[in-house]
């Protein structure tokens, strides 16, 4: 009974961290059993990393070049010759569509842009067991120094984990212009039980599932999750004694179902200092005070109870996760008829993870219906220096 209440425990703190074993001893990227994404040019990265995925990748579908490219990392060239880039890093479980809009937002405002794929993602869930959070501190690290040699001003984002590995390489490695941190990981929702995952990794290995997906996983292998535990526990150590000084937004939903939004407030409060600093607060709390911007996520006549954990970075005209696009997010609570209902094309309204309200079936809402006014905060946080 106890050992069936732990693994319970233990798999809602996997699912969330993915909704969000043993690791490979040393670096990733050394082993036989993947392959060398730390490379001297980010083209080099690029050639490699699509070799790979092209051989490794466990297609869902059909439609194999799509599911490709959705899961590559990739770059954008503004219009005109810049000095300024920004490299965006996503979350656990994610990929680098994550910032299929945030991207050309940066892009149009006169970055060039990349993105990474974190080890372990991209392919197939079970690769999540081979990464520590090593592996992909040093893939964030490599590839931020290079644009440090090739442009005056560099920035870093990053949603969720990514979020973690950017700040701490703001923190350690300095020389960053500045930071867009997308829903991010500093505190799970549950922290008492981020300490558990590695003793659960002696007993299973997470939570498999059906992947139906494109462009991240749905199963959540639990090595996956003592990767985000360490990065948020050295984030939360280093932000202890040190402050961060320079311009950052960072972009929250109080009704997140996966990281802690009070704690990464807090944070925001009292470890970040510049004055050109932003918050994004989408929800109900009366937050609207200064450097914070509070947007209400009950929204009828979008049928919008409230943002979710990923809502944020994605336009409602994006083409696979908007307003209008065919892919739903239909496994957002454990009411199996809720989710058939979804799956079926009926009526539904949009809400985080878990969210429920009589008489409604809620999916994930994974669109911003304020996205204008992100990409103008971005504008103005960016321009602060």
């Amino acid at each position: 009974m106890r050992t069936n209440l732990f693994k319970s425990l233990l798999l809602g703190l996997a699912l969330s961290l993915i909704g969000c074993a043993s690791s490979t001893p040393g670096a990733l990227n050394l082993s036989q059993d993947y392959y060398d994404y730390i490379q001297p040019t980010f083209t080099q990265y690029l050639e490699v990393t699509r070799e790979w995925l092209a051989e490794n990748r466990a297609y869902i579908s059909q439609e194999h070049e799509k599911e490709l490219e959705m899961n590559m990392p990739f770059e954008l060239f503004p219009e005109h010759e810049t000095n300024k880039a920004v490299l965006l890093v996503h979350g656990l479980g994610d990929s680098p569509y994550s910032f299929s809009d945030i991207a050309p937002s940066l892009q149009q405002q006169g970055f060039y842009v990349q993105t990474l794929l974190l080890p372990g993602h991209g392919s197939k869930p079970s690769d999540l067991m081979m990464p520590t959070y090593s592996d992909w501190q040093v893939i964030a690290d490599h590839y931020a120094n290079l644009l440090k040699q090739d442009y005056d001003e560099v920035w870093l984002g990053g949603f969720s984990t990514g979020g973690n590995l950017v700040t701490i390489h703001a923190i350690e490695k300095q020389n960053i212009n500045g930071l867009l941190l997308f829903s991010p990981s500093f505190q799970s929702k549950t922290p008492y039980l981020e300490k558990l995952a590695p003793l659960a990794s002696l007993f299973f290995d997470g939570y498999t599932t059906q992947e139906d997906n494109f462009a991240r996983y749905n199963s959540a292998p639990l090595n996956g999750a003592i990767a985000y535990t360490a990065s948020a526990e050295k984030l939360r150590e280093l932000l202890e004694d040190t402050r961060v000084e320079v311009p950052t937004l960072i972009v929250l939903s109080e009704a997140d179902s996966i990281i802690d939004p009070n704690a990464v407030h807090h944070y925001y409060q009292h470890q970040f200092t510049h004055p050109s600093n932003q918050l994004l607060w989408y929800g109900e709390s009366n937050l609207e005070q200064g450097a914070v911007t509070a947007s209400s996520m009950k929204i009828n006549a979008l049928r919008i109870s409230t943002a979710s954990h990923m809502s944020s970075l994605f336009a409602s005209t994006n083409t696979y996760y908007g307003q209008s696009a065919t892919y739903r997010m239909c496994m957002n609570s454990m009411d199996s008829d809720a989710v058939a209902y979804c799956k079926q094309g009926g009526e539904v309204w949009w809400s985080a993870w878990g969210y429920e309200e009589e008489g409604k079936v809620h999916a994930r809402l994974t669109w911003n219906p304020y996205y204008p006014a992100l990409e103008k905060a971005m504008r103005d946080v960016t321009r602060a220096q």
